[in-house]
């Protein structure tokens, strides 16, 4: 049985096989949560078969092979990892992308395809200010409507500058670590463990909240 549905498929088709470049997909999976894990390795194996050869998949266990998991910072699975063979981006998605959160997925692969996160010319001269590594965390629910933005902005800031790594969280798939960081609604972004805000903001407004964590005067949520 296939997740993706026919009149899907032939629309992302289309919009894969028309990327200029070609994306590497790096899944890591676990035993805790075997059934989550084979989620999403179909679902990825399907988007790689409808590909047109520009998707690729790399497949690791995070148990069995600590040392890859430790080179990518990858310490909860499912994990999908979006790069290019040349280069690792910072982009992660922790979980299933599905419902709204599918979107995230494949606009974080597009763009990588691509090569260009599309951020305005502001944003991008904001973020040469960074000094030292920044680590974004956007937490999620299958059924949030607005989420897609913030987890879609996070990823192209982590493609945008190489200090950057960002995560979505899927809140559903991870509640312990939903509850660590105190998440009551979603979005909900969390920079650095430092400093956290909600809603799906402006790329300026969401840009300045980042800067603003990475920041040594953010505030410190998780204990």
């Amino acid at each position: 049985m296939t997740i993706l549905q026919e009149k899907d498929r032939q629309v992302l088709q289309q919009r894969l096989s028309g990327l200029p470049n070609t994306v590497k997909l790096v899944v890591f999976t676990t035993s805790q949560q075997p059934e989550t894990s084979e989620l999403v390795s179909q679902l990825i194996q399907e988007l790689v078969g409808i590909s047109g050869g520009k998707l690729t998949l790399e497949q690791h266990a995070l148990e069995a092979e600590p040392t890859v998991a430790q080179e990518y910072g990858i310490t909860h699975a499912p994990a999908i990892v979006v790069r290019t063979e040349e280069k690792d981006y910072g982009i992660r998605y922790l979980g299933v992308p599905a419902g709204f959160e599918f979107a995230s997925l494949v606009g974080a692969i597009e763009d990588v395809g691509r090569g260009d996160p599309g951020l305005s010319p502001d944003s991008r001269l904001m973020l040469v200010n960074l000094r030292t590594p920044v680590h974004i965390r956007v937490f999620v629910t299958y059924g949030c409507p607005y989420c897609p933005a913030a987890v879609r902005l996070a990823h192209k800031l982590a493609m945008a500058s190489d200090l950057i790594t960002a995560e979505g969280v899927s809140s559903e798939d991870f509640p312990e670590l939903a509850s660590r960081y105190s998440v009551m609604a979603v979005p909900k972004t969390v920079v650095n463990d430092r400093h956290s805000f909600e809603g799906a903001l402006p790329e300026p407004a969401f840009v300045q909240q980042v800067l603003r964590g990475a920041s040594s005067s953010g505030l410190i949520i998780v204990p």
